[in-house]
């Protein structure tokens, strides 16, 4: 069963978000002018929607997204160019972060362009093809001793003891600038979903949003320019993550940052994460409407779906639309939703 949290405060929250309006425009200017990293489709999937009840289903492809099969590349890509811009980069500068799959192999193809050295963290179990596809980008490889929470800890002291730089897309206490940066960056796809529905006057804004996970960085991207834009007529919105690993809920049912430890194993290896980024956490704590947790017989259920409408869909990328039935199975009756595939079911074939 999906375990399912509600958040009746988040709609009369004011929240502002993370980012400043100055923020959003030079993130905007970045993207709209970038070479290669060109805006993805918004997806209508009129026979899915007609199938689950709904008036419209809309699916933001990041499947296929600056030559890479998954949105990261949208923070990574800003944040390197911040750090360009702000002097931080030298042709001797090694770049590290630990991944889940998606942000070190996005993180270790900018820093190749750049001419630059990666060396990325992996969990103890990532599988294979993950590691070999991170690896294919000419990255170094370390494999941590424990899981992806372990690997963050293990990148920060081995960037400390070594002097390299720290481009996590997770941020905790004293490290956060560059996490912003990689968050802002992010919001390159809920900005463009939303301009693909404004250039039609039918289309008014969906009543429902479904985010996944993680540690947190993508929703609280989404939530902060929906907070930003809309204010108290923003849509409902819902965070989803896989259940065992469901560290948004946690810390937002808690009050606090909470460290889920051991954690189960899940399809949706890139959303198996104990901690929620440290400032993530409060923007989805105040204005995120719901919560919910899948097993992976709903996102199972979910890839299925999304390749029959031709979008094939890895599982952490189906996880907001698992969120979905789950929450359709549950009564919750949305007419126009909106969901992001975040990566590609070949995310890792070379």
């Amino acid at each position: 069963m999906p375990e399912i949290h509600l958040n009746p405060a988040a709609r009369a929250a004011a929240h502002p978000g993370l980012f400043t309006r100055e923020e959003y425009a030079q993130v905007s200017a970045f993207y709209d002018n970038h070479p290669t990293i060109r805006p993805t489709p918004l997806r209508r999937l009129p026979a899915l929607a007609a199938e689950l009840g709904l008036d419209e289903l809309l699916v933001k492809d990041e499947t296929a997204r600056g030559g890479l099969p998954a949105f990261k590349i949208t923070g990574v890509a800003y944040a390197i160019d911040r750090l360009a811009a702000t002097g931080r980069l030298r042709e001797d500068t090694v770049l590290t972060a630990a991944t889940a799959g998606n942000h070190g192999r996005a993180l270790a193809r900018v820093a190749r362009d750049r001419g630059l050295r990666a060396r990325i963290h992996v969990p103890a179990d990532a599988s294979r093809d993950r590691v070999e596809a991170i690896r294919g980008e000419g990255a170094e490889i370390v494999v941590s001793a424990g899981n992806y929470d372990q690997a963050v800890r293990e990148a920060a002291a081995d960037a400390a003891a070594r002097g390299w730089l720290v481009v996590s897309d997770t941020a905790w206490p004293g490290y956060e600038e560059i996490p912003r940066w990689i968050k802002a960056g992010y919001t390159r796809v809920i900005d463009e979903a939303l301009r693909d529905l404004s250039l039609s006057t039918k289309d008014p804004l969906p009543d429902l949003v479904l985010v996944q996970g993680g540690v947190g960085g993508l929703v609280a991207a989404t939530l902060s320019l929906l907070c930003a834009r809309y204010g108290a007529n923003r849509p409902t919105f819902a965070t989803c993550e896989p259940i065992g690993s469901a560290c948004l809920m946690a810390g937002a049912r808690a009050g606090r940052p909470v460290l889920l430890d051991p954690l189960p194993g899940t399809m949706m290896e890139c959303l198996r994460c104990g901690e929620a980024s440290s400032i993530a956490l409060p923007v989805i704590s105040a204005a995120s409407d719901a919560f919910v947790a899948v097993e992976d017989v709903w996102c199972e259920r979910a890839m299925r779906l999304l390749a029959a409408a031709g979008i094939p869909t890895g599982a952490s990328g189906a996880c907001g639309l698992a969120g979905l039935l789950a929450l359709l199975e549950n009564g919750l009756k949305p007419r126009r939703a909106l969901v992001i595939a975040t990566e590609s079911d070949g995310a890792w074939v070379l």
